[in-house]
């Protein structure tokens, strides 16, 4: 099922190819509209790329170009990818446009990026030859899959000698596009924070870049395609709507707190063992075994076995902590995995928005009635959760309903982990509640919400699908608590 390579360089196969002639293959310029460029031999401009096209007016004044082409962006693709140059004589001032657009449909312009020393970054206009030579481009596509588009190669500067040169163009599938940006990513992390040298693991739909060993890079990747169709068939069992992702998921996975920090960019408490990220759609988790409060714990447990004033004492207390230690690793890596791809797939598959506004109740509700561990290995999706069960057995008083939805205060305002865990706690036990006895009002909330980018209306979306009278809610969700602690806290 997997496989692995180390990550020397960011090299990845090439754009994809496509439509006919969209890299001037043929020599001419079939299928192309507009005038002012021709077809020259591309040399040096760009790997792979027979030809070019130019606006060059040989120093005449006076020339001016747009060569332009209507496609329809297939499903799969990420993105377009092209070669380019602005060209103006030494010492001319930028002038009028000489640049490559992408516009959608309805007229929006599609940023592009340029690829740099320190990975790609936007462009808001072509830049000149850098040592002779094209620079790489691309307009990121994946948002307009199935979308017709128009691409443009515009010259507006008739001064002497300033014109564009062009490539042509190509395609990058989804995978490629991710897979590229993640190991680009991932190797300026590994160089910046002088961490072991990453490895790409592959499953069927995930991939993840790993420094962490073999046995433990694997087993996450099991643990993903474990739950991966569970949860799309637990969430259609319950009459949700949901979609496979159209591309593999990321996973990065780190040998200590130390790669994991560098991606967040900063120091992190000990009680995250992982996260999802939603700005890259990237799982990041790292082996809990190195979590400095688990190690701390571990060396404490230790230093107590050595007080017993026997040897067979001794050895018995220390086979008992190891193996309490292993199972509650286990358990942490397990669970962290589950709940941390819950909320992959759920923002992935149409339950949930990314680029919307969802309440922390309802993410984090959803990702852990799906994390559920016991003695090392996974329960299943809704099942019982015995530390979350725990959680709630152990607070009093609970937060009040409508703390929990109205905003996420109690988890951006909160001074200390405590209150943390309690909402997610009090988070598991109200979705769990709700897809038990209300998965067609649970659905119906999901639409609703779908739409919406701000907060405000939190309140009053909640209350229009699940009821007004917030307090009658309240009582029965707390009857509901007492009854989940009464079954599954151990006594």
């Amino acid at each position: 099922m997997f496989y692995g390579v180390i990550l020397l360089a960011a090299a990845l196969p090439a754009a994809t190819g496509g439509l006919p002639n969209f890299g001037f293959a043929s020599g001419r310029l079939d299928r192309w509209e507009g005038a002012g460029f021709y077809v020259t031999p591309a040399a040096n401009h760009g790997p792979g790329r027979a030809f070019a096209v130019s606006s060059s007016d040989a120093g005449k004044p006076g020339s001016r170009g747009l060569l332009h082409r209507t496609f329809v962006v297939p499903p799969d693709a990420g993105a377009v990818r092209f070669t380019a140059a602005a060209v103006r004589p030494r010492g001319r001032d930028a002038g009028p446009l000489l640049d490559v657009v992408l516009d959608d449909e309805d007229g929006r312009r599609v940023a592009k990026q340029v690829r740099t020393d320190k990975g790609w970054q936007s462009a808001a206009k072509l830049l000149p030859l850098q040592n002779g030579r094209l620079r790489a481009y691309r307009f990121p596509v994946a948002h307009l899959a199935g979308r017709t588009v128009r691409v443009a190669i515009a010259d507006e500067d008739d001064r002497p000698g300033c014109h564009v040169i062009c490539g042509g163009f190509g395609f990058e599938s989804r995978d490629e596009y991710n897979s590229r940006d993640f190991a680009e990513h991932m190797i300026g992390l590994v160089r910046d924070n002088r961490l072991t040298p990453v490895t790409r693991f592959d499953s069927r739909h995930f991939m993840a870049l790993s420094n962490a060993g073999d046995d433990f890079s694997e087993d996450r990747l099991y643990n993903c395609e474990t739950i991966y169709a569970l949860f799309f068939d637990h969430f259609r069992g319950k009459g949700f709507t949901v979609r496979a992702p159209r591309e593999k998921l990321m996973v990065a996975v780190f040998d200590t707190p130390a790669g994991f920090e560098a991606y967040l960019g900063g120091k992190q408490s000990t009680a995250i063992r992982g996260v999802y990220h939603p700005p890259s759609n990237r799982l990041v988790v790292y082996d809990y075994g190195q979590n400095r409060a688990f190690l701390s714990e571990k060396q404490y447990a230790d230093r107590l076995v050595r007080q017993l004033p026997t040897h067979l004492e001794r050895e018995r207390a220390v086979s008992a902590v190891n193996r309490s230690a292993a199972t509650y690793r286990s358990d942490a890596n397990i669970g962290t995995v589950m709940h941390e791809v819950a909320h992959q797939l759920s923002f992935n598959c149409g339950l949930l928005n990314r680029e919307g506004d969802v309440p922390v109740w309802l993410a984090e509700g959803l990702a852990c009635y799906c994390e559920s561990t016991a003695n090392g290995a996974w329960q299943g999706i809704g099942e019982p959760n015995g530390e979350r069960a725990a959680t709630l057995a152990a607070s009093a008083p609970l937060l009040p309903l409508r703390s929990l939805i109205e905003n996420d205060d109690w988890i951006r305002k909160a001074k200390t982990m405590k209150p943390v865990v309690l909402g997610y706690a009090q988070s598991w036990a109200l979705f769990a509640m709700l897809m038990e006895e209300k998965p067609q009002a649970l659905r119906k909330y999901l639409a609703l919400i779908e739409s919406r980018h701000t907060p405000e209306t939190r309140l009053a979306d909640f209350t229009e699908v699940f009821g007004t009278d917030l307090d009658k809610l309240e009582t029965h969700y707390q009857a509901y608590v007492r009854g989940v602690v009464r079954q599954q806290v151990r006594k």
